[in-house]
């Protein structure tokens, strides 16, 4: 009996590892992300900090160094992308775009 058991949870297990690559995405920090529409670069992690520049409507390629409260791996990883809206849309995320590095509410931003 503990053979069959052992013998189905290691069968289990190799499925999950099989899992097609599509299956999953990458970190939210392994992705690039755009803006639909003219988006303000702070200096912190709100809407009243100081502006550093502007992310014009179209910039694409924005990278995404990190987020306030962090985004929780495995939602993001296995989530919909409804659920990676609402994780996005509850942050603050510091963002890089060439030479201009600053914050920007997570609603402004779109996965490439």
């Amino acid at each position: 009996m503990r053979h069959l058991v052992l013998a189905a949870a290691l069968g289990f297990c190799a499925a999950m590892w099989a899992a097609p690559a599509g299956a999953v995405s990458p970190s939210p920090y392994d992705m690039t992300y755009n803006v639909r529409s003219d988006t303000p670069v702070r200096s912190g992690m709100s809407a009243g900090a100081g502006v550093k520049g502007t992310l014009k409507a179209g910039t694409k390629g924005i990278v995404l160094r990190w987020c306030r409260p962090e985004i929780p791996f495995a939602e993001w990883q296995f989530g919909s992308r409804s659920v990676k809206r609402k994780l996005l849309d509850q942050r603050w995320c510091e963002i890089q775009s060439g030479a201009l590095i600053g914050n920007v509410d997570g609603k402004a931003l779109r996965p490439d």
